[in-house]
């Protein structure tokens, strides 16, 4: 039993459709990229060099969109690590790139290298996290050399699947070059990708220069990527949400159909982080309940396009682990578990929109993940599970807490909370939960050791890679801020 949400007819994901081809055909998207640009152009599209401007036939996007597949693989670096992709799973990753830590403890700084180790560590040792984010931009180092050290520490403090970056062909290429020396080769790497690209549109209807040079790079390496638009719904889309959908359809489908016309069969994600601009303060605001609905749509869309789905939950726009934080995450992560994605991110760790991550919010959302994924596994009726036998056997004052069928079964049946309070008042001594879920986090940090470890030789290939890296003349780079 699986169970889903979907809030669109047919019909109704027919007219979406529809609305997405009339905004390609006339209006068309910028691509800032002229090699992405040209690249839609041999596939059939037009290309205005003057205006940036290309505008896709329904003909040819369905024609690119074929070539996407309907199902792939990610891989950690320890083998018992894959993400299937297209095969009904939901997965989840921590969120990503903030620019403040909060300890757990109420005080805000900027991250560094210790925390990028931190956060992995924590993550990979999360039985309820599947992939390791980049969960904050380290300070501590130069721009240009924070994809390094993310990818270098994530390889050597996660035996889980890794973000890559796409700013870039340069540094989308490192990162790619990076993965291949821990894969064992170019051929090693495309036929088990390590590394998941993120290629953010930048709303409305833009395709910018430096992540499309990314998106081109992964493609070409075989390497997933993911398009999620971040459309604010009366800010930089409309303010409809069902407008809000076309707009973002338009441009995922844009970028898909980059993706393929550069290597057909790229693996590629429907992606989407699109939710209200707060009408109030001009803020975004991720943890509205409008940014779940816009995931419905999104993912459900992405079925119809018969491509696997990334969509966001778990945001909050509260600046600690209070009441706020656990409701807005608790909201946005259900409703894109029930829509039906094949990997959410953002899942644990947000604050304040994703400009900070708290140590103590990352372990309370491995619980609040744990529980989402129960509830996503649904009722199993079966002879077994209806247990007609057992009601016969325990009659009208027996117990079931020492019979066989409860020890056999409480464990799948029943989600057992780590740090989650349950039980008395003076079972507890007054700990609030945020704080043992602080305390939490220390001792995973002392204890859990990341097995298996990085082998000596590739650490030192990859330290390698690093240093020369760092010799290159500095380049621009967007920072996460």
């Amino acid at each position: 039993m699986t169970i889903r949400l979907e809030p669109f007819t047919r019909g109704e994901l027919q007219k979406i459709h529809a609305a997405t081809v009339r905004v390609l055909e006339r209006t068309g998207v910028r691509i800032l990229d002229p090699e992405a640009a040209k690249a839609l152009e041999t596939a059939g599209a037009s290309y205005d060099d003057v205006s940036q401007v290309v505008r896709i036939p329904e003909t040819t996007l369905k024609q690119l969109l074929l070539l996407a597949p309907s199902r792939f693989r990610l891989y950690g670096r320890a083998p018992d690590h894959v993400l299937a992709f297209g095969e009904g799973n939901t997965y989840f990753s921590s969120m990503g790139t903030a620019v403040q830590v909060e300890n757990g403890h109420g005080d805000v700084r900027p991250p560094t290298l210790k925390d990028v180790e931190a956060f992995y560590r924590l993550v990979d040792a999360s039985p309820f996290l599947d992939h390791a984010s980049w969960v904050v931009w380290p300070r501590d180092v130069p721009n240009e050399a924070v994809h390094l050290y993310e990818v270098l520490y994530g390889f050597k403090f996660s035996t889980k699947s890794l973000d890559g970056y796409n700013w870039g062909r340069q540094y989308a290429q490192d990162t790619i070059d990076m993965a291949a020396i821990v894969a064992g080769g170019r051929d090693e790497l495309e036929a088990r990708p390590l590394l998941l690209g993120f290629t953010n549109p930048v709303s409305p209807l833009t395709l910018a220069k430096e992540t499309t040079e990314g998106l081109v790079a992964f493609a070409r390496a075989g390497q997933p990527c993911i398009m999620p638009p971040e459309c604010m719904a009366g800010g930089t889309a409309p303010s409809t949400l069902a407008g809000v959908l076309v707009q973002q359809n338009a441009e995922v489908l844009a970028s898909i159909a980059v993706a393929e016309s550069v290597h057909p069969g790229a693996p590629v994600l429907y992606g989407s982080v699109s939710t209200v601009l707060d009408m109030r303060t001009g803020a975004v605001a991720l943890g509205a309940p409008e940014a779940g609905l816009i995931s419905l749509g999104a993912a459900q869309l992405a079925r119809y396009y018969g491509i696997p789905s990334r969509g966001t939950g778990g945001n909050t726009e509260a600046l600690s682990p209070d009441y706020q934080a656990g409701a807005e995450s608790a909201t946005t992560l259900l409703l894109s578990g029930l829509a039906g994605f094949d990997f959410i991110y953002d899942v644990a760790g947000s604050l304040e929109s994703s400009l900070s991550a708290s140590y103590a919010k990352l372990v309370l959302d491995g619980d609040l993940a744990g529980s989402v994924r129960r509830i996503l596994t649904g009722i199993e009726v079966s002879e077994e599970t209806l247990a007609t036998e057992v009601i016969e056997s325990a009659g009208f004052r027996g117990s079931y807490l020492a019979h066989p069928h409860t020890l056999s079964h409480f464990r799948q049946e029943h989600f057992l909370p780590d740090t989650f309070l349950r039980g008395s008042r003076i079972s507890r001594e007054g700990m609030d939960v945020a704080e043992k879920a602080a305390r939490r986090a220390e001792a995973v940090l002392r204890e859990h050791v990341v097995d298996p470890p990085l082998e000596p030789a590739v650490e030192a290939k990859l330290n390698a890679f690093v240093k020369r890296a760092l010799k290159r003349p500095a380049t621009k780079v967007l920072t996460a801020a």
